[in-house]
């Protein structure tokens, strides 16, 4: 794993330096599209500059390294980030309490690149972790080994193609998330793989927009195997997304986007739902309207945000049967309320949110839900404050509280995280970050 981790970085390495060769093109491209815009230039006079200049690049000594022509522009980009965090849960039924105190690290490279006619590509390599985490335990390797043993090693976190026609965006393999959603019910650590649509289209004050999302959730194996295996279905999730960002004024904004998730196959490589201790449970009884409610605005020169997210899961009373508690109806419904100031941008500035979150037992999809912070787990209400100052350009400390306790106590903590009990009755979390992005 760690050759092919080497290899992945000499790649992106080479490629970055590449990169610069097509600076002097770049430099010129508002040049260029503003000749379009005046009608002096056609498109396909434009890339034909484009190309030229690029060409004519690589023959200077600067531009050795010969980058493709097909590319109009080649960006490596990314962020490193050490953290320390304390987490601490307590056992509802045996009144334990686990405690973890640990420092992380991280770093993902990211390479994208834009070609002619609207297409463009994107990977990025990050630690190879579960869905939901990209971290590395200082000191968390075999202890066999010794200290200092190493245990991270790299994965493709990302690769897609996809092509931008107008209004319409169509993206293929692991992306970015390409939804509108929150924490409460997207992990922003998660990145799709499937199919995704979009279509972003202004007219006056309002933007309008959609999104589809065709995903492979889970992969089980084979369908009607040779001999006596099991029969298995791929799983998949399907999402349906449209809305609206209305300009209210000069600094002002509302933004609504309602989404329904929903799903199919059977999901047999999952946990079933009366194991509820399990970050990869079942997504059985899921059909889940999700509401996201935002309005922007300023507060003297200080860009600020409230936000409400709603989400109410019609099937929960399939899910609850599921786990084995089909007396307990009534348990699918969550929401989020916030407001958040400031942009931590420019050295100097900072920004601060606070909310409250609560979700029902068996309203949301335990496996999709923030992993840091209520551990990954449904049936949890509480606050979290956020606080992020730069310290220069690129670099910043951030810092996360979160607090929260089981909703429903006769019900487990559906999901897991870093706490080992599905009976969580008290959650806390901080964490404090320094980052560097580029």
């Amino acid at each position: 794993m760690i050759k092919n981790s080497s290899k992945w970085l000499a790649l992106l390495g080479g490629l970055a330096i590449g990169a610069a060769s097509l600076a002097h093109a770049q430099d010129s491209g508002p040049l260029i599209d503003a000749l379009v815009k005046k009608g002096v230039l056609t498109d396909q006079e434009a890339e034909e500059v484009r190309a030229d200049l690029i060409k004519d690049f690589s023959e200077t000594s600067a531009g050795k390294l010969n980058i493709s022509s097909v590319f109009t522009e080649l960006k490596l980009s990314g962020d490193a980030r050490v953290r320390y965090e304390y987490r601490t849960g307590e056992n509802g039924t045996t009144g334990d309490m686990q405690e973890r105190n640990r420092y992380r690290y991280r770093l993902r490279l990211a390479l994208t690149g834009k070609l002619h006619d609207g297409w463009f590509f994107g990977t990025r390599l990050e630690p190879l972790g579960n869905n939901r985490s990209t971290n590395v335990t200082a000191g968390g390797g075999v202890a066999a080994s010794g200290p200092f043993n190493k245990e991270d090693s790299l994965a493709l976190g990302q690769v897609y193609i996809g092509r931008e026609m107008g209004d319409f965006t169509v993206t293929a393999g692991r992306m970015p998330n390409p939804l509108e959603t929150t924490s409460m019910t997207w992990d922003d650590d998660i990145n799709p793989e499937g199919l995704a649509e979009q279509w972003s289209h202004e007219s006056g004050k309002v933007t309008w927009l959609a999104n589809l999302g065709q995903f492979t959730y889970e992969s089980s194996g084979t369908t009607n195997p040779l001999g006596t295996g099991t029969s298995r279905q791929n799983t998949f999730l399907y999402v349906i997304q449209g809305g609206a960002k209305i300009k209210t004024g000069e600094a002002s904004a509302l933004t609504i986007a309602p989404a329904y998730y929903g799903y199919s196959g059977n999901a047999t490589g999952l946990t079933n739902l009366t194991t509820p201790n399990s970050n990869a449970l079942r997504p059985v009884g899921l059909q889940v309207v999700d509401i996201p409610l935002s309005y922007s605005f300023k507060i003297a020169e200080l860009p600020a945000k409230v936000w409400v997210d709603y989400a109410h899961n019609f099937d929960a009373d399939t899910r609850a049967t599921a786990a084995g508690k089909p007396t307990f109806d009534g348990e699918n419904n969550a929401y989020q309320i916030g407001f958040g100031i400031g942009k931590a941008k420019a050295p100097g500035t900072w920004e601060a949110k606070a909310f409250w979150q609560s979700v029902d037992a068996f309203a949301l999809d335990s496996n999709l839900v923030d992993s840091d912070l209520f551990d990954g787990r449904t049936n949890m209400e509480g606050f979290v404050l956020q606080g992020v100052y730069a310290l220069s350009d690129g670099v910043s400390v951030k810092f996360t509280y979160a607090n929260g306790d089981r909703k429903n106590d006769n019900l487990a903590t559906y999901g897991a995280g870093d706490i080992a009990t599905a009976n969580l009755t008290h959650f806390q979390l901080f964490q404090a970050d320094l980052n560097v992005k580029f």
